[in-house]
């Protein structure tokens, strides 16, 4: 039986519109950071805000093991993409490490509309938190509508309650309820680029590599 045409192209437009979704998804969300240094200064100016805005204060890094900074950006029209950069950093005897630079990336199916853009600060309560979201990166996070995105061991979310603390500023609106799948990867490419070749991720965060030109600044935000 032959199909009528309206409903070939509807399909058409279908196809095309995942394929769309899914080369983006591939191919990261906009253009990454070219050094560590830029990224350093922009994750500090997220911690900067954070802490205007009354949602950190000193108490927010006591006893952590590591922290995650991640810059994302996205929308969504039944299908939500989103996509950024960061950093993750270890504690070492009372100061920080070099800032690893990661990639951020997440697909979430729901009934959504809109468009939101987030700073997200994460931070572990102890190291397996922190190295099984830094090398093993893949987490499911509960989102509700009007709500920040949140990691606190809920149903569907496997963030051990009390190892993993998550304040963000999100900013766009956004309907509709949800579980995505969010996406940690190394830049391993810009990694190389800022602290050499044959430079591997844990040499970064166990204080074997000098930092770069913007680290201080970021210290310096966690620190005040």
């Amino acid at each position: 039986m032959d199909i009528p045409t309206a409903a070939c192209t509807s399909r058409s437009k279908t196809k095309s519109f995942f394929g769309l979704l899914l080369l983006t998804l591939l191919t990261g969300w906009g253009c990454g950071p070219d050094s560590i240094a830029y990224q350093s200064f922009q994750d500090a100016r997220v911690v900067n805000d954070l802490r205007l805005s009354g949602k950190i204060d000193s108490s927010t890094f006591v006893g952590a093991e590591g922290v995650a900074i991640l810059e994302i950006g996205g929308g969504g029209f039944g299908i939500g993409m989103m996509g950024g950069h960061g950093v993750a950093m270890r504690r070492l005897d009372g100061a920080w490490s070099a800032p690893l630079p990661l990639d951020y990336i997440s697909g979430s199916i729901g009934l959504q509309i809109g468009g939101k853009t987030a700073d997200i600060l994460l931070v572990f309560r102890s190291a397996d938190s922190f190295d099984d979201f830094v090398f093993n990166g893949t987490r499911f996070i509960a989102e509700a509508s009007g709500t920040a995105i949140r990691a606190t061991g809920a149903a569907g979310d496997p963030m051990k309650a009390g190892e993993t603390t998550v304040i963000s500023i999100v900013k766009g609106l956004y309907g509709g309820a949800v579980i995505g799948g969010l996406g940690v990867s190394i830049d391993e490419k810009l990694m190389r680029k800022s602290y050499g070749e044959g430079t591997g991720p844990r040499d970064v965060l166990d204080g074997s590599i000098k930092a770069m030109a913007g680290a201080e600044s970021l210290w310096s935000a966690i620190n005040h």
